[in-house]
């Protein structure tokens, strides 16, 4: 924990020291079976999360003891709104927000149902940007689903990346009336964003890992874990390969000169939030007008 001299100890609780681990994942057009290995790893981690609160509320582990962590799924939908054919002027969902939505409901039964639990249907909420859904999972995690009219803000991939840093650094922490500047530091110090693709099948050890690389040197601004790509024949061999040159040699290669010109952040990358504060992401939401900078 790092605080100035003009900031108070005693403001800090173990609410703020607690970790917290946003999962940011971009949609567009993805299938049924790409929505499934999402939704499968969003369902492990809302078990973990339980098992690991049920610890700490009843068994009273020690929190660090237990990697704790409070966990959040953001799912930022890019052109996801079309005209109603019945109504004049009204904006509705497209097919792929419909096909997630039925996608949550029938793989959450397959995956709850067997303990007699189930997912409750969606919140709705009307946003300036266009709308949002907010599933509560039995674990008491929360799938909270950002649908973007491309008509009301920029979409594609880099503009969900810059909205989701500045909804997490901006609205939610820094211009928090509810929280001293100490506790804005500490809190970002603790907040790890995990940048997700929308087929990627990831376990809960997995983060742990990432976050603990992490916490161990706070210089670190960005950690990517491996990935391997699933199915079978030489394309899939070939795509091993690229992938294991492009983490082993690359990225390595690149972080030794100074300088990752890209985390693979579509597909597993935690982001601490505390390094992201200032000019960092003011230059990221810059129009690349000149060569030198494409």
């Amino acid at each position: 924990m790092v605080c100035t001299k003009n900031q108070d100890f005693d403001e800090i609780s173990r609410k703020d020291d607690t970790i917290r681990i946003r999962g940011c994942a971009t949609m567009w057009h993805e299938s049924p079976e790409e929505i499934s290995e999402m939704l499968k790893s969003i369902f492990r981690i809302d078990e973990d999360y339980s098992a690991r609160k049920l610890a700490l509320n009843i068994l009273n582990v020690d929190e660090q003891h237990l990697d704790y962590y409070e966990w959040e799924t953001h799912i930022f939908f890019d052109d996801c709104m079309e005209r109603s054919d019945d109504v004049k002027d009204e904006m509705i969902v497209n097919q792929f927000v419909r096909l997630l939505i039925n996608s949550v409901d029938e793989f959450g039964k397959k995956w709850y149902g067997k303990r007699h639990l189930h997912i409750p249907p969606p919140v709705k909420i009307a946003t300036p940007y266009g709308g949002r859904l907010v599933w509560t999972l039995p674990g008491e995690t929360q799938i909270i689903c950002h649908l973007k009219d491309k008509n009301k803000i920029r979409h594609k991939k880099r503009w969900s990346q810059i909205m989701y840093m500045y909804y997490f650094l901006g609205h939610q922490l820094m211009d928090n009336p509810d929280l001293t500047d100490a506790q804005k530091e500490v809190r970002a110090e603790n907040t790890f964003l995990l940048a997700l693709d929308g087929d990627v099948d990831f376990q809960p050890e997995a983060i742990i890992k990432v976050v603990d690389l992490m916490k161990r040197n706070p210089s670190v601004g960005a950690a990517c874990g491996r990935i391997h790509p699933t199915g079978g024949g030489y394309m899939q061999w070939y795509q091993k390969f690229e992938y294991a040159i492009g983490h082993w040699l690359q990225k390595a290669t690149e972080h030794m000169m100074g300088c990752v010109l890209c985390s693979p952040w579509v597909s597993f990358s935690c982001l601490e939030l505390s390094c992201y504060v200032g000019h960092v992401m003011r230059t990221y939401t810059t129009v690349a007008n000149q060569p030198k900078l494409f």
